[in-house]
């Protein structure tokens, strides 16, 4: 060896290449890195070759390559293409096994899911809504076709009676919230109407994507479906009108053309 050539030490070694003092040492032991000298006083001492050599290690490593295959091929001096191929050919076979895996835990989930799933009667009982039954058979009919009915129900599936309650009590806050405002006079095309029917669309969202365009379509409903109308207008008279003006002025805003809204 050089006796002007750099040499470190294994924590400087260690240091440079973020790794521990222990993992030089096992490959030490694995006869995989072995220091190129010794300092008087007996300390490992790494060249610049050594340095290489931990490069090339690291990067068979991120392949997944095992420690003795890495000094098997180091060793021998052989290229590396044939020993790159057997590794490649050995993780996509694992990959294919993983992906059988992960195919089984979701049939497993899945199956848990619509075990554990509520009815439509409990979901009803925790809305407090009595109609809830005839209400869902309804828009299966309409919707149940439709890729937002389908992602509803998706999403749904794995809800628990706290999920729904909470569901509904957020709802119930923001129509409290919208209800005081309009008491307090804030029009619809204010700003904290905006902010309401934002806090109304993300809220819709947790059921299926809710776009302004969409969140208009919807807000029809509750000026000329009379249930919707009075769901909220017993709440407060004017109520429904207030929250599909607001929704109106909303996707005005972000570029909606309401005359031909798109639901996307």
């Amino acid at each position: 060896m050089n006796n002007d050539e750099i040499l470190y030490t294994v924590g400087e070694l260690a240091k440079h290449f973020s790794l521990t003092v222990r993992t030089l040492r096992h490959w030490e032991e694995q006869g995989l890195l072995v220091p190129s000298g010794r300092s008087w006083s007996n300390y490992r001492l790494y060249s610049l070759e050594d340095c290489a050599r931990v490069q090339r290690i690291i990067i068979y490593r991120a392949t997944g390559m095992k420690l003795m295959d890495i000094k098997e091929l180091l060793d021998s001096g052989d290229s590396a293409i044939v020993h790159l191929k057997r590794q490649r050919e050995s993780l996509i076979a694992h990959r294919q096994q993983t992906d059988k895996m992960i195919a089984a835990i979701d049939t497993l989930l899945e199956e848990a899911m619509n075990d554990n799933a509520l009815n439509a009667e409990e979901i009803g009982t925790i809305l407090g809504d009595a109609d809830f039954v005839a209400h869902q058979e309804e828009a299966e009919q309409l919707y149940g076709g439709s890729d937002d009915w389908q992602e509803s129900r998706r999403r749904t599936a794995s809800w628990s009676a706290a999920d729904w309650q909470g569901n509904a009590e957020a709802f119930e806050q923001v129509e409290k919230d919208m209800i005081n405002a309009i008491r307090k006079g804030v029009s619809p095309d204010s700003g904290e109407a905006a902010r309401l029917v934002t806090l109304h669309r993300e809220l819709l969202s947790a059921f299926f994507p809710v776009t302004p365009a969409k969140h208009y379509v919807i807000s029809r409903s509750y000026i000329h479906d009379e249930r919707f109308r009075s769901h909220y207008d017993s709440q407060l008279d004017g109520f429904a009108q207030w929250l599909a003006s607001a929704i109106e002025h909303v996707a005005h805003q972000s570029g909606v053309d309401t005359d031909k809204p798109e639901w996307k």
